[in-house]
């Protein structure tokens, strides 16, 4: 995020640092389509905090970045929401013919695990284990940067995933990245463009509603279809690696048993 700010203003000169540099980069990320949350709590709240360690360890005057903030609430009708049925058939279908990896799989294992473009994008051969009897990938920060803590995480493979090929697929890969092919964005990471080769996939079967995340509606399908089928709460979250809404959430750990059990509560799209 430093690294980026810094190539952004052409200098890495905290002292030199306005807020209106700030402003302009702020605009510069919300142009490139990052959400509004993303931009304050991924890139404006690390600079803040780093500003304000200057501050008080006497290397900064004043920490430029403490008023420079962003609206995050949605608004009306752009709100982001989940794949349909429909849509999701429509991908998956499509997905099925395509002998690019990417397309081929990012999807298959997005629909049924959750899991964000990023973390699928940068899955390792390594990271496809049986875990007491059930297969599983690893979201670890071994692949690649994780958003959070709660972020690292297991996820048991889903049946219909299984029964598609991806196991065949997976173990059949060398050691090292699944999606070798995919060439690292300028930070490294193969979640940037992979997010682009699925964006326009998506778009290009004529799914169009700007309402819909090509790289994230899946994360909200899983969440809806979590809720109807009565999937645990606290399982549910952890497969998708969103944070324990509470203390007690936080003691004990989750079973692989536990996990594919919520997971296989999921039906399997007909495509």
């Amino acid at each position: 995020m430093i690294k980026q700010l810094a190539s952004f203003l052409g200098h890495e000169n905290a002292s030199a640092l306005t807020a209106d540099d700030l402003l302009r980069w702020k605009s510069s990320l919300v142009e490139a389509g990052l959400r509004s949350k993303t931009v304050r709590d991924a890139k404006l709240a690390p600079v803040r905090a780093i500003l304000q360690w200057g501050v008080q360890n006497l290397l900064l005057a004043d920490n430029v970045a403490e008023k420079v903030t962003i609206d995050v609430r949605a608004k009306q009708g752009e709100k982001k929401r989940s794949f349909t049925d429909e849509e999701g058939r429509i991908i998956l279908r499509a997905a099925l013919s395509e002998r690019d990896p990417v397309r081929r799989w990012v999807p298959w294992i997005g629909a049924y695990s959750g899991a964000r473009v990023s973390e699928i994008c940068q899955l390792r051969r390594e990271d496809v284990v049986e875990i007491e009897g059930v297969w599983c990938l690893k979201v670890m920060p071994e692949a690649g940067s994780v958003k959070t803590s709660g972020s690292e995480r297991i996820i048991p493979l889903h049946p219909a995933l299984v029964a598609s090929g991806f196991l065949e697929f997976a173990l059949k890969r060398p050691a090292g990245p699944i999606f070798s092919g995919l060439t690292p964005d300028k930070f490294g990471k193969r979640g940037g463009n992979g997010t682009k080769v699925i964006g326009r996939f998506v778009r290009q079967l004529g799914i169009v509603d700007p309402r819909i995340s090509p790289s994230h509606s899946w994360r909200h399908r899983i969440k809806t279809l979590g809720r109807r089928h009565g999937l645990a709460q606290d399982i549910l979250e952890a497969i998708t690696g969103h944070g324990s809404r509470s203390v007690a959430d936080a003691y004990g750990e989750f079973p692989v048993e536990a996990l594919y059990r919520e997971l296989t509560k999921i039906p399997s799209l007909q495509v």
